[in-house]
């Protein structure tokens, strides 16, 4: 929904040749939210790929990401 508002507050004059998505930083409490769903012996069997993911993450946008953006819109 972010993406909506933001192409609903652009100027009329902009012209949008196109989408991208990063996957971007998230905060540190997702993190510690899935090392706590970690010591429930129920958790998610994707637990650790969450947390793998989020470590990531820690480095986007970075310039793979950015090259991407770019051979999108040139």
């Amino acid at each position: 929904m972010r993406s909506t508002r933001h192409y609903l507050r652009m100027n009329v004059s902009n012209v949008i040749v196109g989408e991208y998505m990063c996957q971007g930083k998230m905060p540190q409490s997702v993190r510690e939210r899935y090392v706590k769903m970690k010591e429930n012996p129920e958790h998610p069997d994707n637990i650790d790929a969450l947390i793998e993911n989020f470590d990531k993450a820690l480095s986007h946008p970075d310039s793979d990401d950015l090259e991407r953006l770019k051979n999108i819109i040139i």
